[in-house]
């Protein structure tokens, strides 16, 4: 009640999935909106738990979801398909996952601390030193871009560079595990998208304006 933040949802790219907190069950819920289909992806919350809220986060394919709270810095991750859910612990922030990993920190803020890859078989590797965040990531964590000159992307595993990406964009974010998308500012008759093949590095017009309030994602 003392908190002036927001209780953050989360909306698969396909936007068939939804994660939101149900007030009546005191717990985390995602609802599949073409079946109808809603299962819970945390257990029933305490109110600490709740006001402590950090991150929800789903998988690219919509199928994993991680909620992460600073209240014992625990992070919930259920599989929907299955309803099976595992607590992992002194995980405070969630910035995507996988089947079997996901990019967590132990810093409540999402700063202040390494980043980790965090396998579900108990195993993690660090990521980011304290001063990076991953914004920047593929939905499957595969790569991530830095932003520095020049704007390149690397492989996350080992931080190797793999692409130099083409300079005059900007905007640039993630429509799928391997597919880029960025405004481009030089079309002549105005601002436009374009798409970028991360590992060939071909530029794609695609023929979309741009807006604000475009979001790009793969449906399925």
């Amino acid at each position: 009640m003392f908190d002036d933040g927001f209780i953050p949802i989360d909306i698969t790219p396909d936007g068939h999935r939804v994660a939101y907190l149900d007030v009546a069950e005191l717990r985390f819920l995602t609802r599949d909106l073409p079946s109808g289909l809603t299962r819970p992806i945390t257990p029933r919350l305490t109110a600490e738990e709740i006001v402590g809220i950090t991150s929800v986060v789903g998988s690219a394919d919509g199928r994993h979801f991680a909620v992460s709270t600073r209240e014992n810095r625990r992070t919930f991750v259920t599989d929907f398909e299955t309803g099976h859910m595992r607590t992992v612990e002194q995980v405070c922030w969630a910035y995507g996952l996988t089947a079997d990993r996901l990019m967590g920190s132990a810093g409540c803020d999402g700063v202040g601390v390494s980043i980790d890859a965090i396998r579900f078989d108990g195993t993690a590797t660090p990521f980011r030193s304290e001063a990076e965040l991953p914004h920047d990531m593929s939905p499957d964590l595969r790569w991530y871009i830095d932003f520095k000159k020049p704007t390149s992307v690397y492989e996350t595993a080992t931080g190797r560079r793999v692409r130099v990406l083409p300079s005059g964009l900007s905007e640039m974010r993630w429509a799928d595990a391997e597919t880029l998308v960025a405004r481009d500012a030089d079309i002549e008759d105005g601002d436009d998208y374009v798409a970028i093949d991360a590992r060939t590095g071909e530029l794609i017009p695609i023929g979309i304006p741009y807006a604000d309030s475009i979001i790009f994602g793969k449906v399925r």
